[in-house]
Formats: structure tokens, sequence, C-alpha cells
């Protein structure tokens, strides 16, 4: 089975080179400083409207601290009632804490709800859980579709073996042309990576390598 190469970008102009790239999905994420925060709207503008590829967009109004306010998370379910209009949108990525860094359940589950249909990723806020095994069943309980994380690979590996296909594992972080193939021949079918070398723009040949590797993977 062919696996997904989801390339992260930076800014629309990263987003461009990944579709010309023929990445078959693209994140749209803003300042990596901050580990990652809502794309400007007028990124919507500059991407060609028409297009193959799948877009994921981050929902995070500010970097720092995993754990939202109620103002924050209003802010945030207003932002994804817009994307809902958006027919570029095919998925919503979004994480919330408490503050013991345990997922918090009510401000997710009210976030999936205005997301209505969009499929909902859970990113990275995942590898600060005290309990990796007890809040993956809390995902998939909630109705995530997929998971970004950046866990060491034998964690990675057991997190997909529990899972066992109720919501898709999709390592990310640290994720690179001379590493890829490694979570390919672990079973991963998805994968997450900037493919950046020190810029916001992906390398050109990295990213092309890294797409044509999935392209060509065989994942059990």
């Amino acid at each position: 089975m062919t696996a997904i190469a989801e390339i992260c970008a930076f800014t629309a102009e990263a987003a461009i080179m990944a579709l010309n790239a023929g990445a078959p999905r693209i994140e749209l994420c803003d300042a990596p400083e901050q580990d990652g925060i809502s794309p400007p709207e007028s990124w919507f503008q500059i991407i060609p409207p028409q297009h193959h590829a799948k877009l994921a967009v981050m929902v995070r109004p500010r970097g720092g601290s995993f754990c939202m306010s109620a103002p924050e998370i209003a802010q945030m379910e207003s932002e994804i009632i817009r994307l809902r209009t958006h027919k570029q949108a095919g998925a919503l990525v979004f994480g919330l804490l408490t503050p013991e860094n345990e997922i918090d359940v009510p401000a997710c589950q009210r976030l999936i709800t205005a997301a209505a249909s969009l499929p909902c990723v859970f990113h990275r806020a995942f590898d600060i859980v005290p309990n990796p095994e007890k809040s993956l069943q809390t995902l998939i309980d909630l109705g995530f579709t997929r998971l970004l994380c950046g866990l060491p690979l034998p964690e990675l590996v057991k997190l997909k073996e529990i899972a066992g296909g109720r919501i898709t594992i999709m390592p990310g972080g640290g994720v690179r042309l001379h590493n890829v193939k490694t979570f390919l021949d672990a079973g991963f079918t998805e994968i997450h990576s900037s493919a950046r070398n020190g810029s916001l723009l992906p390398d050109s040949n990295e990213l092309k390598h890294i797409i044509a590797t999935c392209k060509d993977s065989s994942s059990s």
C-alpha cells in the first residue's frame, strides 16, 4: 500500500512548492518558532484553489502552553466554523491539554462538534501527556481520526499496535529523507515532514525524494 507523505508548510510559498512536488497532503501551519499556530487567511488566497492535495489546517491561536483559556477555546471554535466553509480545508489539526498535561476532553469535544464532518487531527501536544496509552484511548473515544506524534519509534510502534486501525498514528518531528524508510518499514502508512534544512522553505531535493519514497513504499 502506498504511504502518504504529509508535508508541513510554514509559508504559502512552501505549500505551493509541496503542491508542485506532488505532495498528496499538506499541513498549513504558521510560525515554527512557536511550534506552529494557525495560518493567516491570506494563505488561502495565495494557494491555488484547484489542486490534487488535501489540506490539513492548524488551529492554534498562540504558541506556548497547550492549555487554553475559555476565550481562546471560543476563538478556536469560531476559526473552525469559518474553516468549514473553505473548500480547500480537508482536515483540522489541534490539541488541547489540561494544566496536568492530560487531554482536555470537554474542550476537544467542543471543537470536534464544531468541525462537523471535517476530520480532526490531534497534534504533537500528545508528546507530553503523562500516560500515552490512556490518552490514545481518549482520542479514539473522542473521534479523532489521526494522531501526529513525535515520540521515539518503539513507542510509536506500540501506539500503532494498540490503536489497531481505530486511529491513524502519523510519525512527525525529525522525519527526514535519511530515516523516512525506517518509519515505513515499521508499518506506518502516513508520515509528516517539513523537509526543511534551516529555512522556512522545504529543501526541494529532500521534498521530492520523501514524497517519492512514500509513493514507492509497500507498508504492511
